[in-house]
């Protein structure tokens, strides 16, 4: 039976939602909390050594079905959808830990904290996500069903549902073919990843002259994400993109060519630097202060929701009124709200505890530092649930960084600097940075579970579980790494997010400047948005994310527009939209597990990369061609569809 969701709309997941179904047992667990370790495990080297991180939803989901046939599992695809939900845990919590703790390292500030030290705020932080998704699931995966895309949470349940039939046979091949095109990609070197105007002497020329460049990320996953996503939200965000990039980076060297900036440790003149410095040094802080404005805009225009979520609370905290379980569907089941609100603010106030024992020299200190977590962890939430849902992407580093410099600044005031104050910055933002993960990535989870028919109590509870466990596991993979690699020295990991975090955070308790007046305008030119009915968010996402993102975003947007319009019968264009959506979803599947692959054989020192072909311009236009044949399969595959079945 088919269920009506807020706009009347009806759906009819696989799992019945007026059915009950075995979805939690011990295989499940057992896998699910396995799979979560071995991805905390993989996935955070990943991210410390060549900072890049991996989904664990494609892979996981491949394994468990692969395992329900070996096992001949006959509940196969409630455990597989709940497997891979637990599992995500690993790669939800990566943020938290590795964008962070290991900047303790690089500062040699390590020794002051102990293992469990470390491990607290990222447990406490975790859970509140989970808590905060869970508080806002029924707004933003029911009653805001048609209006936000989901890419990344409509793909991960479009490769489960596809089990059996010809649907199944479309997946494989997808998957396959992106998985063949990302390892070729990454480990092969046919083309590089990044297709850029400055590999050409006319794009070179452009850049010197006019400082204008192009790039597109040619990865299969990311123009599978950009198919889900549509073209409006495409449009919208590639709109941002090209503002940074074509309005914005001229205009700072036309009027700052003289500024003296640093790069590396070095002072150079501002004209001499390359365009992704000056978009990294400067450019990027408007797209901060756009993703700020966009949060607090976003609060306000869900006050109403908010309303709706405290009355609610409070009708099942005080009263006998409020909603009881067995008067919902088992698909609109989620926490009892009394235990999230309790779970909440317990999370809140252990943190603050923590806080006061292991960083605050005072009182006041500590009040000051409750009240930043509590407001950035609530306003930033929004921030980072809503750019997953519109893109599939959340800007969990920016979001991140804006929160180390306000906090560094109110701190300083209050009295801290120096090393104890940069300890318990970097407290603060693992915290932070925790709670912003987990909560935009288990939203989409909490998708899936939409999508698929799957009990959404049951995935929060055995994500905090989940949770728990891989925060130990992950912040003990940053001690063995220390161990084995070191942060700083010869031969240390990279950890990009975690240098660029400490970079930020040991001048500012210095006495360093931010940058207000760049924060100021994006936050400004967000308002305008607003004001003119643009969705500011998803414009300060492109406004943020180097633009290689966001284009291959507007190319799958562009691509679902043609196979949409493709025919003047509305039916088989629906359907054809419907296949076009199963291939783009391989595509993130195979993408997400070829590089994985490419990745693994990197560190293991398997070096097939041509360096010599790849930077030229014929392995450019061989790129391109690629690309374009991607692009091509999606469409000729969906309209070969001529009728509606």
């Amino acid at each position: 039976m088919s269920s009506p969701n807020s706009d009347g709309r009806h759906y009819a997941p696989p799992m019945a939602p007026d059915r009950s179904y075995v979805e939690i047992n011990a295989y499940v667990v057992g896998w699910g909390l396995f799979f979560a370790a071995l991805f905390a495990l993989a996935v955070g080297y990943l991210c410390l050594k060549i900072g890049q991180t991996v989904d664990a939803f494609a892979p996981v989901s491949v394994l468990a079905m692969g395992m329900a046939v070996l096992f001949k599992r006959k509940n196969a695809f409630p455990e597989t959808v709940h497997i891979q939900a637990i599992a995500s845990a690993g790669t939800n919590i990566i943020g938290g830990v590795m964008f962070i703790l290991p900047a303790l390292f690089i500062l040699q500030l390590d020794s002051q904290l102990s293992f469990a030290e470390m491990v607290i705020p990222i447990v406490l932080g975790g859970v509140l996500g989970v808590l905060l998704a869970t508080t806002f699931r029924r707004y933003f995966c029911e009653e805001m069903d048609a209006a936000y895309p989901f890419p990344s949470g409509r793909a991960a349940a479009e490769v489960l549902s596809c089990n059996e039939g010809s649907k199944a046979k479309v997946m494989v091949f997808s998957g396959l073919l992106a998985m063949a095109y990302d390892f070729v990609l990454n480990s092969l070197g046919w083309w590089q990843e990044v297709l850029s105007t400055l590999t050409f002497s006319w794009g070179q020329a452009a850049a010197d002259k006019y400082k204008l460049a192009f790039s597109l990320d040619n990865d299969a996953a990311l123009l599978g994400i950009g198919y889900f996503t549509g073209l409006r939200y495409a449009a919208i965000i590639a709109a941002g993109s090209f503002f940074s990039w074509f309005v914005c980076i001229p205009v700072v060297y036309y009027l700052g060519g003289d500024h003296v900036m640093t790069i590396g440790g070095q002072t150079v003149l501002l004209a001499n630097a390359s365009i992704d410095d000056v978009f990294s040094q400067y450019v990027r802080h408007i797209g901060i202060g756009m993703l700020a404005m966009a949060g607090i805009i976003g609060l306000v225009s869900m006050s109403g929701v908010v309303g709706r979520v405290m009355k609610r609370a409070a009708l099942d905290m005080f009263s006998s009124k409020g909603a009881s379980a067995t008067d919902l569907l088992r698909t609109q089941q989620d926490m009892p709200m009394s235990q999230i609100v309790t779970g909440t603010l317990a999370m809140d106030a252990l943190f603050i505890l923590f806080f006061h024992v292991t960083c605050s020299q005072n009182i006041t200190q500590t009040l000051l530092a409750g009240a930043i977590i509590i407001i950035f962890s609530f306003m930033l939430s929004v921030v980072g649930i809503s750019s997953i849902a519109f893109t599939g992407n959340e800007p969990v580093s920016g979001m991140t960084i804006f929160m180390i410099i306000v906090s560094a600044v109110l701190m300083g005031n209050a009295g801290m600097s120096g090393s104890s104050g940069i300890i318990a910055i970097l407290m603060m933002a693992a915290f932070l940075c925790a709670t912003l993960a987990v909560a935009g990535n288990f939203m989409s989870e909490l998708k899936v579970a939409y999508l698929t028919g799957a009990t959404p109590k049951k995935m929060q509870q055995w994500q905090i579980v989940s949770i728990i466990v891989t925060s130990f596991v992950s912040v003990g993979v940053i001690f063995l790494l220390n161990h084995a690699y070191g942060y700083t020295g010869p031969g240390a990991l990279a950890a990009p997010q975690a240098n660029a975090m400490a970079a930020i955070v040991k001048p500012m308790m210095d006495g360093g400047a931010a940058p207000w007046p760049l924060y100021m305008a994006g936050a400004f030119f967000a308002f305008i948005l607003w004001m003119m009915k643009v969705p500011p968010l998803a414009f300060a996402l492109g406004a943020y994310l180097p633009m290689e993102i966001n284009t291959p975003v507007l190319i799958g947007g562009l691509v679902s527009y043609f196979v949409s319009h493709s025919s003047k019968d509305e039916a088989v264009n629906e359907l054809r939209l419907s296949e076009g959506s199963t291939i783009a979803s391989g595509f993130v599947a195979g993408g997400a597990i070829g590089s994985l692959i490419s990745a693994v054989l990197h560190i293991g020192g398997v070096d097939w990369f041509l360096k010599d072909w790849v930077t030229t311009p014929g392995a450019t236009y061989l790129g391109i061609l690629a690309y374009l044949g991607l692009c091509a399969v999606i469409y000729c595959v969906a309209c070969r569809l001529k009728k509606h079945a």
